[in-house]
């Protein structure tokens, strides 16, 4: 899963280089030559977008989520190690529920054939990344609990 993890970064970080490649030729266009790039501003929020909900399931491989720990420092360890179990099951289960819907919305996009305004890509697409985010946050939580489990 570590190689799945590598993956999901380097998918991350070429997204946000083209989005600020985007960025930089929209402002080079914009104030050298007065005539900006029309589709860009739909092209870095659909950027944008998949870089922040695939991005959750690295933080969550991480375990870096925010959360309220003040309780968690007065437990004991052992404790403490099932607390985080519990966490990771709701997270699972969130998560779940997010692609079942999002699954939804995007098969409905699909036989719609609903599309973007400017660029005309299909909304399957920019939704899809829900599906992909999502998934890995729950693949990422049930290899944490398996990691707990075993006590590592």
């Amino acid at each position: 899963m570590e190689r799945l993890a590598q993956v999901v970064g380097w998918l991350l970080a070429v997204l946000l280089l083209v989005a600020v490649g985007i960025n930089f030729g929209n402002v080079v266009g914009r104030y050298l030559f007065d005539h900006p790039f029309g589709w860009a501003e739909e092209a870095m929020g659909l950027l944008q977008i998949g870089i922040v909900i695939v991005g959750a399931a690295l933080v969550t491989r991480r375990n870096a989520h925010l959360r309220m720990d003040a309780v968690e420092h007065l437990v004991p360890a052992g404790v403490r190690r099932w607390l985080e179990v519990l966490a990771c099951i709701l997270t699972i289960g969130v998560a779940a529920v997010v692609v079942v819907k999002s699954w939804g919305i995007v098969a409905g996009m699909i036989e719609n054939d609903s599309r973007t305004i400017v660029l005309e890509i299909p909304l399957a697409v920019p939704y899809g990344t829900f599906l992909v985010g999502f998934g890995l946050v729950a693949l990422f939580a049930l290899l944490r609990i398996i990691a707990l489990v075993r006590g590592r």
